[in-house]
């Protein structure tokens, strides 16, 4: 089964998941904005910098959902 097939599941299934992918697509909006900033202040390249990082983390604890997912399924 896709990853893609299975973060829809997972979504409508798992509050957990759908809690970390809708925090993952709020960061993913500022961040765009973020980076439509042709000239940033320090305090907003550190804001950057975080906002990637906490981006990150999300992705890696959603796969780690994944990849429970697919286990379960074997």
């Amino acid at each position: 089964m896709e990853d893609r097939k299975i973060k829809e599941i997972l979504i409508e299934k798992n509050s957990a998941f759908k809690k970390l992918f809708l925090e993952h697509q709020e960061l993913d909006v500022k961040l765009q904005l973020q980076l439509q900033k042709k000239f940033k202040s320090e305090e907003e390249r550190i804001e950057e910098k975080n906002i990637k990082k906490r981006k990150l983390k999300l992705k890696d604890a959603m796969q780690k959902h994944i990849c429970e997912f697919k286990k379960k399924l074997n």
